[in-house]
């Protein structure tokens, strides 16, 4: 079995490895470093490398596709992007994974403008508060989960949620899993989701295999192999260098013109 998963970097390891540790599969991880990051990007552009990788994977055969990425996830949900490789949605494993009536949501930019989470969470009829915490994926990404600077950032992204009512906090963006211990710290009293938990519930328990990872990355592949050992990522895999160049070109007006079958997961 090939499962698929793509991300601007980093962060969607943190739903790779709660994969791998139910599933013995194949996992083709995409990390498009070289055009990170994502929560900045238009929905447009985003668009536009949602079916880049959706064609290389396709090409490599993959059989299923694990969202390890909330923004693109949420402009696929809001677009109704379909395609016909099942696709497993994190934002709907985030708000599925949600039990309290007053919830509290964190992401990039762009998840939280297009509020794909607060617009699924209130047709449940729960009270929603979201914030865009954009500087978390940076952190993330150079390897800061700890320190004064960390605090301070924290605080200044969390500290509304304290005079609100919230019982639960959903991370809505899979590079915030590795903040989560500091988090926690400045809402002690809030429960904190993290969605990825909730979707590798959708993924069959299979260990007769060991899981195997070929990393395919966009930018600088020995820098990225730094960041695995940093957050000890010890899955056998190898790491590939991905041209952007040589991915499918394919433009805004391509895109509206494609017709793809669903497959929902």
């Amino acid at each position: 079995m090939k499962i698929g998963l793509f991300d601007s970097g980093i962060g969607g390891v943190s739903v790779l490895k709660k994969l791998t540790y139910l599933n013995g599969a194949h996992y083709i991880y995409i990390a498009d470093t070289e055009r990170a990051p994502y929560g900045i990007k238009t929905p447009e552009t985003l668009e536009t490398f949602v079916f880049q990788f959706i064609d290389f994977f396709e090409r490599k055969n993959v059989e299923e596709i694990f969202a390890a990425c909330n923004t693109t996830d949420s402009i696929i949900l809001e677009r109704g992007i379909k395609f016909d490789i099942k696709y497993h949605s994190i934002v709907r494993a985030g708000v599925n994974a949600s039990k309290s009536k007053n919830v509290g949501v964190i992401g990039t930019n762009i998840t939280i403008k297009n509020e794909t989470y607060k617009k699924q969470l209130e047709l449940l009829g729960k009270n929603v508060q979201q914030k865009a915490a954009q500087l978390f994926v940076s952190l993330v990404e150079e390897g800061i989960f700890y320190g004064r600077m960390v605090e301070a950032i924290a605080n200044f992204y969390l500290n509304s949620f304290r005079k609100t009512n919230i019982d639960e906090l959903i991370l809505g963006c899979t590079h915030f899993p590795f903040l989560k211990g500091i988090i926690s710290r400045v809402l002690p009293r809030v429960k904190i989701i993290d969605p990825a938990e909730e979707l590798s519930k959708e993924i069959p328990v299979n260990k007769t295999k060991k899981p195997f990872v070929e990393f395919y990355v966009t930018g600088d592949v020995k820098e990225f192999e730094k960041k695995l050992k940093r957050i000890n990522f010890r899955v056998p895999h190898v790491i590939h260098k991905l041209e952007t160049r040589k991915l499918k070109v394919i433009t805004v007006e391509k895109v509206n013109n494609i017709d793809w079958n669903v497959r929902s997961g």
